[in-house]
Order: structure tokens, then sequence, then C-alpha cells
């Protein structure tokens, strides 16, 4: 997938952060906004302006808790929504990280079930006011305070997510309590698809990043350990899959090269339901140690999500040659 980077003024994505509690405030209005081609009515976004702590989410998010402001950009005519959230997750090592969302422009959900935005998250560079898409970001109906939905950040997901309104004069303090794990059903489907034409084959990467380490002489694979250990995994600059399914359980064969090199993992226990599709990591054959887990989603010859392996996440995107 294109990674298309949208920028916005840095101002708004501010004003929304301090209205939060980010920047221990309360009140903030956003501006810079571009007007989206499509705007939502505002008899039916209206509701959804207001504050939310996150009470209920996926137990796959590896979010363990999080708030989110929704308003009106300000001076804009025809009104339109903006967000963002704040959201502290779990890092591969099991450490609490806080990752940062603004979700523009909103949409209506067929049927009037609701609304949804693109995830944009705030990252590294967010001093430039730019954001790059992630995710989706899902709300249905509300129901007195509270509001339910689902989420796509990551390249996974979509995980069920609930929210409470917050009252006027309420705040979580910048401490938002941890929300309930709501267990999900494992894909426990064999394979990939249901039948094995549908995802048997030779694969290439399609997110291949330029190499970083290329100039960096010894270093390079010093480099490619350090990123491997970051929230969005390491910059992998190529790779390749097999996939074989016919006739015995499916297992994968992925190459990823990262830092001036090359990692080779096996792939056993391939299972899927709908779009998800799930996997156990192993690095020396298919007989070795588990040394981590692929969890991603996929279908019609493409595949993406992130590979685990210990502290090290890499995330791929794969398309069927």
């Amino acid at each position: 997938m294109k990674r298309v980077k949208i920028i916005i003024v840095l101002g708004g994505i501010l004003a929304l952060l301090t209205s939060v509690g980010v920047a221990m405030a309360t009140t903030g209005a956003t501006t810079g906004y571009p007007q989206p081609k499509v705007v939502v009515p505002s008899t039916v976004s209206a509701p959804y302006e207001q504050r939310y702590v996150l009470t209920a989410v996926g137990s796959g998010a590896g979010i363990r808790s999080g708030e989110m402001k929704f308003e009106f950009e300000e001076g804009s005519s025809p009104e339109f929504l903006v967000g963002i959230s704040e959201f502290y997750s779990y890092s591969p090592d099991g450490a609490i990280e806080t990752s940062l969302f603004t979700f523009y422009p909103f949409t209506e959900l067929p049927g009037g079930k609701g609304l949804k935005a693109p995830a944009l998250k705030v990252g590294a560079s967010a001093s430039y006011g730019q954001v790059t898409p992630d995710g989706e970001l899902q709300m249905f109906k509300i129901e007195g305070d509270k509001v339910k939905g689902q989420i796509r950040i990551h390249g996974g997901g979509p995980w069920p997510v609930e929210f409470r309104v917050l009252g006027d004069n309420e705040s979580t303090g910048g401490h938002p309590p941890a929300a309930k794990q709501l267990p999900e059903s494992e894909p426990n489907n064999p394979g990939w698809g249901g039948e094995a034409a549908e995802y048997d084959g030779e694969y290439e990467l399609t997110n291949g990043a330029a190499n970083p380490t290329e100039k960096a002489g010894t270093l390079g694979a010093v480099i490619g350990v350090a990123q491997g250990l970051g929230t969005q995994g390491a910059v992998v600059s190529g790779g390749s899959m097999t996939v074989k399914g016919n006739g015995a359980p499916a297992t994968a064969e992925v190459t990823v090269e990262t830092g001036g090199s090359s990692r080779h993992f096996t792939l056993t226990k391939l299972a899927w339901a709908g779009d998800k599709r799930v996997a156990l990591v192993h690095d020396k054959g298919p007989s070795s140690p588990v040394v981590g887990r692929f969890e991603g989603t996929g279908g019609q010859g493409e595949l993406k999500g992130r590979l685990i392996d210990g502290h090290s996440v890499y995330q791929v995107e794969f398309k069927m040659k």
C-alpha cells in the first residue's frame, strides 16, 4: 500500500492535544484542517462533538487505556468534525508507550450506523505538522453516555472499542483508567483462505523502503537491530515469501532484508477468519522453537501485518506474483 503523507497545520493538533489533557489544560480549538470534499451534515455529526474515555478494547489491539476528543473545526463552513486521541499501548516487550492519532475527515457509515474517519498517526515528524495514515476508526450510534465502534491501527484489526462520554466538568487528569480487555476469538480455520489456490504461491514485498544502512559501513547491522526495537518496526528494504498449502498443513518461508542483512523465518500454524491472518514464527525451520507471531490481514493475493520476532517487529506487506 502506498504510504501517503498528509500535511496538517500543527496548531490544530496541539490544540486538540491540549483539550484531552496532554498539555495539562481542558479547552482548545482546532485550526488548520482543510475543508474536506465531503462533509457530514452537522445534524448527524453534532452528537459526536464530545470528549471520550476508552472503557473497553479488543485485546489484540495492545491498547491499555486512552482518551479522545472530537470537535468542529473553528471557522469551517460547512462545519466538519476533527478529532485527536491519546492511547497508551503495549510495546512488543511489554512497556507502555504513548500513541497519538488524529481523525480526519469524517464520513457516514452505510445505513446511518455512525461515523468513520482515517486514523492518522502523529509521529516523530509532528513538529512539522505531519501525520501518516495508519488505519481507521468507526464510531457507532451513541447510546446514553456510551458508544461502541471498532478501530484498525498499525496494520491490524479491526478491534472492538467502547467509549464513555465524559461530562462537561469531568477529567481523567491525563491518566485514563485501564480499559477492559475484550477477549477475541482466535482465527482457527487452517491455512490463509478457504482454498489453497487462494494463497498458495510466490509473493513479493511491496512496502520496501530505502535501506538507511547502505552508507553506514560496519554500523549497518547495529542500525538494523536498533530499528527493529522501535514501535513502528524495522525499516524493511526488501523481501519475499513462499506459501505452500497443498496436501499438507500450510507453511510459509519468509525472507526480509533490513539493516544491510537478510533474515529468514518459517511460519507454521497458518490460520484465518474473515480477513484476519495469523501464524507462528520460527527462525530455524518449522521444527525449531517458536520465536514470535505473525498477525495481520489478507485476501485476494495480498497480505499485510506485523511479523514479531522476540523484541523485533517487521511491518510487512506482500502481494502474490
